[in-house]
């Protein structure tokens, strides 16, 4: 995995076009090296800390030692020991840190593997063990520039503004043993409202205010209309076979000649709780199969 690797520690994202086995494999690996990056980060902190504390120590010892200072002469030798010590101290506290913040990249978001993992194992199932899967899954954070869909003009304050931020982390395709192939994305959303606003006071302060949209998921089955032809019968009901957790909506449904297509939200609350999403993706999947199976049988 040494090219995923390069891409994971500089663009932390992780792509691959592979057989299943490979992706689970990687994305073990990528479990891995994230373990291993907050250890080492962990034990960077701790020596930090404690280097800190014996900069403290030293400096209440040194200070103690300046009313010894007249009866021994000696003691000027240790404060200027202590002294020495408190710089060799701090260039380790600088050191340490500059390690810990040398492996920031690889102590990525823990759910978005969490629930990869999770996802393609459950579609492996009715997989062709040797067919491929294509994979991204983006480790960054959804509030940065680059993620900014647009920004638009507040509309009721002056001179304010709205970025609206979306960071699709998730991107699988394949194709199941009954030869449909599927596309799901996984997309985070944010919207931070910024500006000027004037106190009580007179004076004026700038103002942001961060809100979380939640997740949208997005399936999409193509399915072969030999065997699923039916389904075109049922597009009234393909809404009613949609079962989701409480915590997520459905936002749109749509019935083509070719395709299914099922939009939902995932609450802002457990956006970012790896259960809850791969509860959500699993009853998408199985609310649509539902669907097909159905026209499956009306078909023959």
């Amino acid at each position: 995995m040494l090219i995923n690797f390069l891409k994971l520690r500089t663009n932390q994202i992780y792509t691959a076009k592979a057989k299943i086995s490979t992706v689970i494999s990687d994305l073990q690996e990528i479990a891995e090296i994230d373990r291993l990056a907050e250890l080492q980060q962990s034990k960077y902190a701790k020596r930090a800390l404690h280097y800190f504390y014996g900069i403290i120590g030293s400096v209440v010892l040194g200070f103690v030692l300046l009313f010894l200072m007249e009866k021994f002469t000696i003691v000027s030798l240790v404060i200027l020991a202590l002294f020495l010590g408190i710089i060799v101290l701090s260039i380790g506290i600088i050191y340490e840190l500059f390690k810990k913040f040398s492996l920031r990249k690889l102590n990525i978001i823990n759910y978005r593997y969490e629930a990869t993992h999770r996802i393609v194992e459950m579609l492996a199932r009715d997989m062709d063990e040797a067919s491929e899967i294509e994979i991204q899954v983006s480790f960054e954070q959804t509030k940065i520039k680059k993620n900014i869909a647009e920004t638009i003009p507040h509309p009721t304050k002056r001179d304010w503004k709205i970025d609206k931020y979306q960071n699709e982390w998730l991107r699988l395709k394949g194709q199941f043993l009954d030869k449909t192939r599927f596309l799901l994305t996984a997309t985070e959303g944010y919207k931070t409202q910024y500006g000027w606003k004037r106190g009580r006071s007179g004076k004026s302060k700038y103002k942001t205010k961060n809100n979380h949209l939640g997740l949208d998921v997005v399936l999409s089955l193509n399915y072969p209309q030999r065997r699923y032809g039916a389904i075109k019968i049922l597009q009234n009901d393909v809404s009613n076979a949609v079962k989701l957790p409480s915590l997520a909506y459905m936002r749109d449904v749509k019935v083509t000649e070719k395709s299914l297509h099922l939009g939902v939200r995932i609450a802002p609350q457990v956006a970012d709780d790896g259960e809850e999403i791969y509860k959500t993706i699993t009853m998408m999947f199985l609310s649509l199969y539902k669907a097909l199976n159905l026209a499956k049988v009306l078909s023959k």
